[in-house]
C-alpha cells in the first residue's frame, strides 16, 4: 500500500475502511443509543496516514457490517491511552443507527477477512462508492439496485 490509501493523489481525499469494536467487544445493535464516539473521533494503535478530508467507512467488527461514513477533520493527535494512543477528529456524513439493518461488508466489494487484526485499511474509490451506495440504500430499501 502506498503512503496513503489506494486511489489517493495529491490534493484529493483518500479512502479508508475503519474497524469499530471487535468480535469480543461488539457494538450494540442500536449502537447510537449507547455511544456516538465513532461519529466524533477514531482511535488508532499507531500514527495513521489519514489526513483531513479523507473519508472513512465504518465497519462493525463482529457484525461484519458497514454502518457509516465519516470525514477526517483534523490531523492525527497523540494522547495518553494504552490501546489507542492516536486519535483523529471526524465528522459524520452518513450513518445507519441500527446495525441489524446495515449492509454487509461484502456489499462494498471487500471480504470481512481483509479486516482481521486491522484497525483500518486503505480502499479504492470504487470500494468507497459502493459502500456509500450500500449504506444509502438502507433509506431506499436494501439491496441496492444493480
Amino acid at each position: 500500500m502506498p503512503a496513503r490509501a489506494a486511489g489517493a493523489r495529491a490534493g484529493l481525499s483518500a479512502y479508508w475502511l475503519r474497524t469499530v469494536g471487535n468480535a469480543e467487544s461488539r457494538l450494540a445493535d442500536h449502537w447510537v443509543e449507547e455511544t456516538t464516539r465513532p461519529l466524533r473521533s477514531a482511535g488508532f494503535p499507531r500514527r495513521p496516514r489519514i489526513a483531513p478530508g479523507d473519508r472513512l467507512v465504518l465497519y462493525a467488527a463482529g457484525w461484519r457490517r458497514i454502518f457509516g461514513v465519516v470525514e477526517a477533520i483534523g490531523e492525527p493527535e497523540h494522547r495518553d491511552h494504552p490501546r489507542w494512543p492516536w486519535t483523529i477528529a471526524v465528522e459524520p456524513l452518513l450513518i445507519v443507527p441500527v446495525l441489524d439493518a446495515a449492509p454487509p461488508i461484502e456489499a462494498m466489494g471487500v471480504a470481512a477477512r481483509s479486516m482481521s487484526q486491522q484497525s483500518h485499511i486503505g480502499i479504492t474509490p470504487d470500494h468507497y462508492a459502493r459502500a456509500v451506495d450500500a449504506i444509502a440504500s438502507i433509506a431506499r430499501g436494501y439491496p441496492p439496485a444493480p
